[in-house]
């Protein structure tokens, strides 16, 4: 009878000793403090704090060097194209005329010298609209001019842009343009017009300004431009050794029917004058005169217009 009653008093104290350990499971469950288990400290706390601001301020950091970084690696690349030179072609160093040189230039043969129009191309007189005035005709030497083959020629644009494309000659004119009795070439592309000159045994390209680009050349080697929307000049190209001048010889600016009159602009060799003042020296300049016949770009027409 004893044994049976510890046996019992035994099952009791178990079962008490399992509910104890059951709400204490349930306790640390909810959160909240059992006794006997240590809390966290404050400097693991503080470090965990100052790891987690690291790491943001390491975060910003990145992001501000990609801000920094990201403009340079969408900007596009910039190249930078030499002029196509050379040393020397095939017939250079051979004696021919204005008109052998021309012939062989224009196919690629004989090389030219540039005459870059902002280094090499002066305007006679002193009107205000030009830059580079000079006062006479004067040769320069040659030094540091580029020898180019034509054919290659890749100085392209308003302002002789230097390109990875070539000048596409598309069209020749040839015409005594200073009345010396040589014949001088001018080339014309949709992008560029260059003059071709003879002296000694050098031929001189020279690329004019886009407000100088004829589109009507004379017999008497005046040349004739639209300058822009309303105005028109007319001109005459004096070929030099190492340089060519530009005189103008007319200019005027008429506006529109219906518009202010008064806003009109006649000038000869850069001096104001009236209306009939001018078209009766243009008369004297052209009168009777019909623009000289473009040719187009081909060797065949080289051989046969392209003439002593």
């Amino acid at each position: 009878m004893k044994k049976i009653s510890v046996f019992i008093l035994i099952c009791i104290l178990g079962a008490m000793c399992a509910a104890c350990t059951k709400g204490s499971s349930t306790l640390s469950n909810t959160g909240e403090t059992v006794q006997g288990m240590p809390e966290p400290s404050t400097s693991d706390t503080e470090t965990s704090k100052e790891q987690s601001s690291e790491s943001e301020s390491q975060s910003e950091t990145e992001k501000e060097t990609l801000r920094e970084t990201e403009p340079e690696t969408l900007q596009e690349t910039v190249v930078k194209y030499e002029l196509n030179t050379v040393e020397s072609l095939e017939d250079d160093g051979k004696e021919m005329s204005a008109a052998e040189a021309f012939r062989s230039t224009m196919k690629g043969k004989h090389s030219a010298l540039e005459l870059f129009q902002e280094e090499r191309l002066f305007y006679l007189g002193k009107d205000e609209d030009f830059p580079n005035a000079a006062d006479s005709i004067k040769d320069m030497p040659d030094t540091g001019l580029a020898r180019i083959n034509m054919l290659s020629y890749n100085r392209i644009g308003i302002l002789g842009a230097i390109t990875s494309g070539i000048a596409e000659w598309e069209r020749f004119v040839c015409v005594d343009l200073d009345g010396n009795g040589t014949k001088e070439v001018l080339v014309d592309n949709i992008g560029i017009m260059a003059v071709l000159h003879y002296f000694g045994d050098e031929v001189y390209m020279t690329n004019l300004c886009m407000k100088d680009r004829p589109y009507a050349v004379y017999e008497n080697g005046v040349c004739e431009t639209a300058a822009g929307a309303f105005d028109r000049q007319f001109y005459r190209l004096y070929p030099a050794k190492g340089a060519i001048y530009q005189e103008r010889f007319i200019y005027e600016y008429i506006v529109p029917e219906g518009m202010d009159t008064s806003h009109n602009v006649y000038k000869i060799m850069g001096k104001d004058v009236t209306e009939e003042e001018l078209n009766a020296y243009l008369e004297e300049l052209i009168g009777g005169l019909t623009p000289l016949e473009w040719h187009e770009f081909t060797e065949e027409n080289i051989d046969k217009y392209v003439v002593d």
